[in-house]
């Protein structure tokens, strides 16, 4: 346990120095360093970057990273102190990135589903004003006043944009590729389609509106179906660790002597192989939700 004091240290000091760096970027003007720019280089990177963000995770996203990658070389380590075992060690370093995001993940998606629930009262809010007499920037900043969080949220980033002087079109259509909602994207189609060849706009928004509250009612009724094979998922990916967990504390050191041995150690990784082929199951089952719902 003591090596294990070293990398708790450095890992703890990595994610200390990358904070630091970013504290000391604010006060440098032009070479700050900002999450954005470490992330948004790749398309990959920036759905990172967004991800983390709508999560609600506190720190920067570069900071988040290098703390996950922090905790996966120390759980690693920890694994190969305990067990002596490279295959266990690198085991250990994929659960532990895969908690992260896992985290993230189940975070995000929460946010996206309470945006897709306010979705009808934001389109139905649009078409009162539009309907009253305002033009759409004016009903956007209405909105974006009026609505229930988180929408209203990212409707005060929208009238921000179109503030400083995006066009509509474009502000709209990096909405959308920032909030992955069908239905926004629908209620986005709908728009610029109303923009572009005429008509009634505000009925137009009250119709989608309907449909969008027909949909989600659909959508929760399938969760609510599902909900027990979800469950199902998260038993079956924790049942084999609990009970590892629980035979270490009957009986310490028996996992060393079990998994440290070839056939142990290969039964282990044809099991969690196994595991993750049924939990992916389960997740195809159940639908886009997987097993964070």
């Amino acid at each position: 346990m003591r090596a294990l004091l070293p990398a708790v240290m450095a890992s703890a000091s990595a994610v200390s120095a990358v904070m630091g760096l970013k504290r000391l970027g604010g006060v440098t003007g032009p070479r700050r360093i900002r999450g954005s720019d470490l992330l948004s280089r790749t398309r990959r990177g920036r759905d990172l970057a967004a991800a983390i963000a709508r999560a609600g995770v506190v720190l920067a996203p570069e900071v988040f990273v290098v703390s996950a990658v922090s905790l996966a070389v120390v759980a690693g380590f920890a694994a190969w102190l305990f067990f002596r075992s490279a295959p266990l060690a690198l085991v250990a370093v994929a659960a532990a990135g895969g908690v992260a995001w896992a985290f993230v993940s189940s975070a995000d998606r929460r946010y996206l589903r309470r945006l897709s629930g306010q979705l009808p009262v934001v389109a139905q809010q649009l078409a009162n004003a539009i309907g009253a007499g305002l033009s759409l920037r004016q009903a956007i900043a209405r909105a974006a006043v009026d609505a229930p969080e988180p929408a209203a949220t990212e409707l005060r980033r929208l009238t921000i944009d179109l503030d400083f002087g995006a066009r509509i079109d474009s502000a709209l259509e990096a909405m959308v590729e920032r909030l992955p909602d069908p239905g926004l994207r629908t209620m986005v189609i709908a728009v610029l389609v109303q923009r572009v060849v005429g008509g009634n706009l505000s009925q137009a928004l009250t119709d989608l509106s309907h449909r969008l509250e027909e949909r989600g009612a659909l959508e929760r009724e399938a969760r609510s179906a599902t909900a027990q094979a979800r469950m199902s998922a998260w038993l079956v990916a924790g049942l084999p660790m609990a009970g590892g967990v629980l035979v270490e504390v009957t009986a310490p050191g028996t996992l060393a002597r079990t998994l440290g041995q070839g056939p142990g150690l290969t039964l282990v990784l044809v099991a969690t192989a196994l595991q993750i082929v049924g939990v992916m199951m389960i997740r195809r089952i159940v639908g886009r939700d997987g097993i964070g719902g």
